[in-house]
């Protein structure tokens, strides 16, 4: 079908041809014995029009129990083997995109939104699981059955099996034509559950926000409106089905309608029998209860396949930032060179002209007003995005040549909004490390000035912060995030405004221990800060202005030079001694 997401599918399945192979032959074998169960029948109502013998009954009796342990034993086999399908399938599907929403960049994330990849990563695997568990095996075994009932039906009377496959195909077509319809309405439903989903995942993370300003009826308005658009999506959706999967059934009622009055005056000629008759109207109800099923498996099709198309349309988006053929792999000493750098966003020059060259081991300090792209520049330097004008160098290297593998692991980055998970203080800065020592995990936390509040937590480094950190302060949180930082010993260290929430003078000391790393060697370190106390210490500060280096120097330097700097680190000196005071 033209743009159904079931050709998402099939890359999944279509290297299992012996798993395809063998649920084919578990279904001709249980629908074949289910399907000659009423050729028997037939036969033993014929024979005892006839005045059959008890023996000859009783051997009736055990082919009909023998056809059915048979369907049931391979019907069971079926849909163990087709569970295991839904569940590798589930699990390799779950796993491309879970591995493709790390490598997304920002630009992804905003264009779906947390909530939305939250449902596709989650609610989306229910239907592809519901049909390859049931309906894959319904199909399978129904259209089997179908297509050995028809043949037995026209070998005991043509006309009245033309009449019943000429019945059913119409039935098939009318599902096939009518099942993109379904197929869009299921997928409006699941959009529909993603962005509910995403509403109640926003406004639980700012519960605090919604109530500190009295937003509760608000909030409760907005999501009924979500709520209510997701109802008459899944109403519409219900109706589409109701109108469809009934088809099967109607169709099959008619044709019983058709047989009877036919089969019953080709009885009354001598033409059928009526042990035949009997097992045309037995093949008429497993007929009808297969044409059931595959309206259920129809149904549960399409609604997979929109699940996978919502799966696919993620897993469709490649990330910008990757490996060029040939990247490179080198050991990275820590110089940064940019030459000419230049970003632009909507049109507008973020960063303009960025020129400079920063020796292995230096500490350079990042100060300007908000605005001025001094995030934009560390983001250049780790490769989160690539510059428009311009080159970013590492040991002399074009990092857009260099591997993304070696650029992160020789590089750590502290972001202003610190993240941490439901585990204990170790575990968050030990976070994805084996077997750290103690000595380098105490050596971190006393960089990061974290040694201090050690008492007043219950366990120390044992202690559970709970989810996002929620028991420590957002002093706490970040210091915690820089010690994560520095025990993975990175050549090159980024801290985008990562001590805002520290006070000055503890940031002076934080930044004036960073820049040693393990073993006497110096790492490179870039530090965004709002106080300039605590880039004082740096080698070499960058001043950004709307987008340009206006100045760069030392801390002296900058002061004497009586510009941008000293005017900021005027207000500063000015504030702080006013705070002094009045304290």
């Amino acid at each position: 079908m033209k743009g159904s997401g079931i050709r998402y599918l099939w890359p999944y399945i279509a290297h299992r041809r012996r798993w395809i192979l063998g649920c084919f032959l578990y279904a001709v074998i249980g629908a074949s014995a289910s399907a000659y169960s009423p050729f028997l029948l037939g036969r033993a109502v014929d024979e005892l029009g006839g005045g059959v013998r008890l023996p000859v009954l009783a051997a009736y009796s055990v082919g009909l129990l023998i056809l059915a342990a048979l369907l049931a034993s391979f019907r069971y086999l079926l849909r163990m083997l087709t569970g295991t399908i839904a569940a590798t399938v589930s699990y390799e599907m779950s796993q491309d995109l879970f591995t493709r929403l790390l490598v997304l960049d920002q630009r992804n994330f905003g264009f779906f939104g947390r909530g939305d990849l939250l449902s596709r990563a989650t609610t989306d695997f229910i239907p592809i699981w519901r049909f390859f568990s049931a309906g894959f095996q319904m199909m399978m075994h129904s259209l089997v059955l179908l297509v050995i009932g028809c043949i037995l039906m026209t070998i005991a009377s043509p006309l009245l099996g033309a009449i019943v496959f000429g019945c059913l195909l119409l039935t098939m077509t009318a599902q096939i034509f009518l099942g993109p319809l379904l197929e869009r309405a299921f997928d409006r439903v699941q959009r529909e559950i993603a962005e509910l989903s995403g509403f109640a995942q926003e406004h639980l993370t700012t519960v605090r926000m919604v109530k500190a300003y009295g937003q509760e009826q608000q909030v409760v308005t907005a999501f009924e409106a979500v709520n209510d658009r997701y109802a008459e999506s899944n109403l519409r959706f219900m109706l589409r089905s109701g109108l469809i999967s009934p088809i099967p059934g109607a169709v099959v009622r008619l044709s019983a309608a058709l047989v009877l009055a036919l089969g019953g005056a080709l009885v009354i000629d001598g033409d059928l029998t009526l042990g035949q008759l009997v097992q045309f109207i037995v093949y008429l109800t497993l007929l009808s209860a297969a044409a059931v099923q595959i309206g259920s498996a129809f149904e549960r099709l399409q609604q997979g396949a929109a699940a996978a198309g919502r799966i696919a349309e993620v897993l469709g988006h490649l990330p910008r930032i990757a490996d060029a053929p040939g990247a490179r792999d080198i050991d990275i000493q820590g110089a940064v060179t940019m030459r000419g750098v230049g970003v632009r966003a909507s049109g507008n020059w973020v960063l303009r002209d960025i020129s400079f060259e920063v020796p292995a081991g230096s500490t350079v300090g990042i100060v300007g007003s908000t605005g001025a792209g001094k995030s934009t520049l560390l983001s250049l330097v780790a490769r989160v995005q690539d510059p428009e004008a311009g080159q970013v160098l590492i040991d002399g290297v074009d990092v857009r040549e260099l591997k993304l593998d070696t650029l992160r692991q020789s590089l750590a980055i502290v972001p202003q909004e610190t993240f941490l998970f439901g585990m204990s203080l170790r575990e968050n800065i030990t976070l994805g490390l084996k077997d750290v020592p103690d000595e380098v995990v105490e050596q971190a936390i006393s960089v990061a000035r974290l040694s201090n509040d050690l008492p007043q937590l219950p366990r120390g480094l044992d202690t559970e912060v709970g989810e996002r950190g929620a028991t420590l302060s957002g002093g706490q949180k970040q210091r915690t995030a820089i010690a994560r930082a520095i025990v993975r010993d990175p050549r090159i260290l980024l801290l985008d405004d990562a001590l805002a929430s520290v006070d000055a003078q503890t940031a002076s000391e934080i930044v004036a221990g960073l820049a040693a790393g393990r073993g006497g060697s110096r790492r490179t370190t870039f530090i965004v800060a709002q106080h300039l106390l605590a880039v004082r210490p740096a080698d070499i500060i960058f001043v950004l202005n709307r987008g340009e280096i206006a100045e760069l120097g030392s801390h002296d330097e900058l002061v004497a030079l009586g510009g941008l700097y000293a005017e900021m680190y005027e207000r500063e000196h000015s504030s702080r001694a006013t705070a002094q005071l009045v304290g």
